[in-house]
């Protein structure tokens, strides 16, 4: 069976739970982390990883089977859009977005490239 190959955008708290429950997971292997964060950069290279500072940059170079959304809140929408865009599935962290049009733009976006969110 094929890893599902999972990218973590933000590395704080949350993100480095992922990244942790991803590297002891036997069905899926981290594909690379973003966060402009120098210990984001240390992390992914803990994890023997690709790292970027940009989601989007993470995204292109790996192009990763889905990914998970654990930056700051007030990133959620454009992330979250970056991956529709490259109609990746994702999983974003709660709050989905910081107002009800923003979560609105991201389930519609995900909607039209066909992804789960």
């Amino acid at each position: 069976m094929t890893k599902l190959r999972i990218a973590v955008i933000g590395a704080g708290a949350f993100g480095r739970q992922h990244v942790a429950r991803i590297a002891a997971s036997a069905d899926c292997t981290l594909a690379g982390v973003a966060d402009p964060a120098p210990a984001a950069q240390a992390l992914a290279a803990e994890h023997g990883v690709p790292w970027r500072a940009a989601a989007e940059d993470l995204l292109d170079a790996v192009k990763p089977d889905g990914v998970i959304v654990a930056t700051p809140n007030a990133l959620h929408v454009p992330v979250a859009l970056a991956c529709a865009a490259r109609k990746l599935p994702m999983l974003v962290e709660k709050p989905i977005a910081e107002s009800v049009d923003g979560a609105a733009r991201i389930v519609a976006a995900a909607d039209q490239a066909g992804v789960p969110v």
